[in-house]
C-alpha cells in the first residue's frame, strides 16, 4: 500500500489553481485532527489569564480548544470587565454555532460569565472566582497552597484541560507550581523526583498518571478523583515532605602532618 502527500509550492511563476487551494485548506486541519483525534473536550493550548488591575480587566489569551469533539480557536485575546458585585462567578467557553454552508464550516464560540459554579458537557471551564469588595482579582500564585484561596483569586484548579481521559487533566501550570515546590524538599523518593520533574517540564500529564501517583503515595485505590480532589491529594503529599535541606558550610581542615620513615 502506498500513500501520497501533496504540499503547495508558492514561488514566482507558479499559477495558483483550485487543487493548490484545496491542499492549502485541508492539510493543516487534517494534521491537527490526527494529532488530537483521541483527545476529549477541553483546552488544548492557550486561554491563559492576565489581570489588568488598573483597568479592572481580565484578559484571556488566544488559544485552541475542543468542544463537542470539534476544534475551535480564538485568533486574538479576549477581555472581560471584572464584576463589581460580590458573588461566586465562573467563566466558561461555549460553542454556540456549528453549521456548514456552501463555502465554510462555521463554528462560533463565546465566553460566558455566570454566577455559581455549574458547568455542562458542552462547555469548558476557564476559571472561577469569588469577589470581595475592596480587593483586586489576581493570579500571581505564590505557591501551591495559594492556588486555592477563599476569594479574589482566578482559580485554575478546575479548568478543563484536554487529554485522552474523558475528564481531561489538570492545568500544566498547576502541576508546574507543585513540581517546583516539591523538588526543593527533602526526603523525596524516586517516584517523587520523577513525577516532580515531569511537572516542571510543563508538558501535558495524563490524568491516569496523576491518579496513580496519588494512589501510590497515599495508599489509595481510586480512579474517580475530581480536579479538586487531585489538588487536595497533591497538597497532602507536598506537606508530607520534609523542609528544604540547608547545605552546611564546608569546613576546610588543615591536612594532618604525615611522617615518613626513610630508614
Amino acid at each position: 500500500m502506498m500513500f501520497k502527500n501533496l504540499y503547495p509550492i508558492f514561488k514566482s511563476g507558479n499559477i495558483l489553481d483550485k487543487k493548490m487551494l484545496e491542499k492549502l485548506r485541508d492539510n493543516p486541519m487534517e494534521i491537527f485532527e490526527i494529532l488530537y483525534s483521541d483527545y476529549n473536550n477541553g483546552i488544548l493550548k492557550g486561554f491563559d489569564l492576565i489581570t489588568k488591575k488598573e483597568e479592572k480587566i481580565i484578559r484571556v489569551t488566544k488559544g485552541i480548544a475542543k468542544i463537542d469533539n470539534k476544534f475551535v480557536w480564538m485568533h486574538e485575546d479576549y477581555e472581560i470587565e471584572m464584576p463589581m458585585i460580590e458573588k461566586d462567578y465562573i467563566l466558561k467557553l461555549r460553542m454556540t454555532i456549528n453549521i456548514e454552508n456552501n463555502k465554510f464550516y462555521e463554528r462560533t464560540g463565546e465566553f460566558i460569565l455566570e454566577e455559581g459554579s455549574s458547568i455542562t458537557d458542552h462547555e469548558i471551564e476557564i476559571t472561577r472566582f469569588i469577589t470581595r469588595e475592596g480587593e483586586e482579582l489576581r493570579n500571581d500564585y505564590r505557591n501551591f497552597l495559594d492556588l486555592k484561596r477563599d476569594f479574589n483569586l482566578l482559580e485554575i484548579i478546575n479548568t478543563k484541560y484536554s487529554s485522552r481521559h474523558l475528564k481531561g487533566t489538570l492545568h500544566p501550570k498547576v502541576l508546574k507550581i507543585w513540581g517546583i515546590e516539591a523538588i526543593g524538599k527533602a526526603g523525596l523518593e524516586c517516584v517523587d523526583i520523577n513525577f516532580a520533574e515531569k511537572c516542571i517540564q510543563g508538558d501535558l500529564i495524563e490524568r491516569d498518571v496523576i491518579d496513580s501517583y496519588i494512589n501510590i503515595k497515599l495508599k489509595k485505590n481510586s480512579k474517580e478523583y475530581s480536579n479538586s480532589e487531585l489538588y487536595s491529594g497533591l497538597l497532602k503529599i507536598l506537606q508530607s515532605f520534609s523542609e528544604q535541606k540547608i547545605e552546611s558550610e564546608k569546613k576546610w581542615k588543615r591536612p594532618e602532618k604525615i611522617v615518613v620513615d626513610w630508614d
